[in-house]
């Protein structure tokens, strides 16, 4: 399958999959469920998403949708340079059903005793803390280089949460009996109401499902600075799981 330039663009924002180390002590909560079945590392356990993206583009003062799929699925193991075992997770893409399923890159997981890692475009996130515990609260992106690219920086200092844990979930094509919610970012700076002022948004949450892992994304980014053009630029990224295996 051959991609535009607008679908080109759009898997460049969709591969900013973002997940991280942590460099803050975890806060405690009140219940002693380990959760380590929330994320599922099983070589040829494999996941499909529907994708849906709004791209804001401010150079042509237009907006974009897409639709496309994904497919992750953990394909082998190694030791990472820690010696810890780590699990090799392929992205595989297609525009729909109509059509084949072709690669996309590779990332990697690492569960240990007290978290879950993953390195995205040489990017290390913590997606989840063990135990899992309601309210518990860490730095997932801390260990992203915000210091060093600009283009990083809305990503600083995010504040994960364990929003509600046990809960039933429905992406819309799977009903999942228990799932956790982790709310990463949820911020506006601005008035949006105002086209003459300076504003922004940023949003990212996900769902895990026992014995399944992620079943569902949401990130948003964007900024409206009327100085320089009176229109957005940024994204809205949402996935959906709509198969397991």
């Amino acid at each position: 399958m051959k991609l535009n330039r607008s679908n080109r663009y759009l898997i460049l924002l969709l591969s900013v999959g973002l997940t991280a180390a942590c460099k803050r002590q975890v806060i405690p909560a009140d219940e002693t469920d380990l959760g380590k079945e929330y994320i599922k590392l099983a070589v040829g356990h494999s996941i499909e998403y529907a994708v849906d993206s709004i791209v804001f583009d401010d150079f042509n003062q237009k907006t974009d949708t897409f639709q496309l799929e994904f497919r992750d699925e953990v394909a082998s193991t190694f030791e990472d340079n820690e010696g810890r075992l780590s699990y090799v997770i392929n992205r595989f893409y297609r525009q729909d059903s109509t059509y084949q399923w072709e690669s996309f890159y590779s990332y990697y997981a690492t569960a240990t005793s007290d978290r879950v890692e993953v390195i995205d475009r040489n990017m290390r996130f913590i997606k989840l803390v063990f135990p899992v515990k309601l309210n518990t609260r860490w730095y997932g992106n801390s260990y992203l280089p915000t210091a060093l690219n600009p283009e990083l920086q809305w990503m600083d200092q995010w504040d994960y949460k364990y929003d509600s844990i046990n809960e039933p979930y429905s992406t819309g094509f799977m009903l999942f009996p228990y799932t956790l919610t982790v709310n990463q970012a949820d911020y506006v700076e601005g008035n949006p109401a105002d086209a003459n002022a300076f504003s922004a948004q940023g949003f990212s949450q996900e769902v895990y499902a026992k014995n399944v892992g992620l079943i569902y994304k949401e990130l948003t980014r964007w900024v409206y600075q009327p100085s320089v053009v009176k229109y957005r630029k940024g994204f809205t990224l949402i996935m959906k799981a709509k198969k397991h295996a």
